[in-house]
């Protein structure tokens, strides 16, 4: 059984990667051997994410066995200054490794970068056996702009568990968004747009997640918006609750690559209403799998939530088609296979 040794934040922590490497670590293989090596970005104090940065460092260059490869996760800033440092490492030690990209924002970060810069993460990318990425509009991004060769690139979304059987459909559809309740995630397109809604189609919206509001925009219109329960941070059984209760998935995000939220939600049999960013469109078909209304725009959202809560047949159809999408492409029982094939790859050359 090959070892296969995973840089990056560790399972379950805060965060997209944490999350999807806790669902990577519960899966099962006899192939390969995970073991999960924080590399400093996880929430701690600057010397807690030193001393793991420098565990990470002596990582990438003690002794390993034949056969081991590093499956390196990457997000944009801080991330991507770490990684370059943990792979100048491998690349002097000849070792294979996968850098699996994540983060939403990573071309804007890219673009943003000077001409050394911007050559140091290009060669990081290019060096790479192998290189994951979340759809196909990454796919395109890495191979026109950072030149990695087309046999090296790997589109392997992300996935969930989900629950064997769903509950009984809900008389009075509740309105879920989870994750980070900020800006960047469309909260206040969303106040805006849940405000509007007629009193008699209004029913409920929980907001399931931290709120970071520096400017205290969200606060106030929480305290002049109807309807709005918020919960701060759920734990995953909490989370599972508020999944079981809901009816309609809202994200609207203004920057994503493939949002977990998202797939937890078409797990569940919830009617995705969702913004057209990053990978999205891989995922939902509009009008059938779920709902796209375009980013910053509270009445479309709005018109596609009143669609939604007071059409029950054409809810629940979406709904089911969420869920027979999920059933097919996102169930976290076909992640690992995939990966699989990718550190194959990675350990032939």
């Amino acid at each position: 059984m090959n070892r296969v040794i995973v840089l990056g934040p560790g399972p379950d922590t805060a965060g997209g990667i944490g999350v999807m490497m806790g669902h990577l670590a519960r899966t099962a293989s006899d192939h390969s051997r995970l073991a999960f090596v924080e590399s400093g970005g996880a929430p701690g104090s600057l010397a807690q994410r030193l001393r793991a940065f420098g565990r990470a460092m002596v990582t990438c260059w003690a002794p390993v066995g034949d056969g081991t490869v590093y499956h390196v996760n990457l997000a944009s800033k801080g991330s991507t200054w770490r990684k370059l440092v943990l792979t100048s490492l491998l690349r002097v030690r000849r070792r294979p490794y996968v850098l699996h990209l994540h983060g939403g924002g990573y071309a804007d970060f890219f673009k943003n970068l000077n001409g050394v810069m911007s050559a140091l993460v290009r060669s990081m990318f290019r060096s790479a056996s192998a290189v994951v990425v979340l759809g196909e509009l990454w796919r395109q991004f890495v191979s026109a702009e950072l030149g990695v060769a087309a046999w090296r690139l790997h589109v392997i979304p992300n996935a969930v568990p989900g629950p064997a059987a769903l509950p009984n459909p809900k008389a009075t559809p509740t309105v879920l968004f989870t994750g980070k309740v900020t800006r960047a995630k469309g909260i206040v397109d969303l106040l805006q747009a849940w405000g509007s809604l007629p009193d008699h189609v209004r029913t409920h919206l929980v907001l399931a997640g931290d709120l970071n509001d520096p400017d205290g925009h969200i606060t106030r219109l929480l305290k002049t918006t109807p309807d709005v329960t918020t919960t701060g941070w759920l734990n995953g059984d909490q989370l599972t609750q508020e999944l079981a209760r809901a009816s309609i998935l809202v994200l609207p995000s203004h920057v994503e690559n493939l949002p977990l939220s998202l797939l937890d939600g078409m797990a569940w049999g919830l009617a995705p209403v969702v913004t057209d960013v990053g990978s999205v469109s891989d995922v939902i078909a509009d009008g059938d799998s779920g709902w796209v209304v375009p980013v910053g725009a509270p009445r479309e959202l709005a018109n596609a939530l009143e669609l939604l809560l007071g059409d029950t047949v054409r809810r629940e159809a979406i709904a089911q088609a969420a869920r027979s999408r999920w059933e097919e492409q996102y169930d976290i029982a076909h992640y690992r296979r995939r990966l699989e094939d990718v550190y194959r790859q990675a350990r032939t050359g």
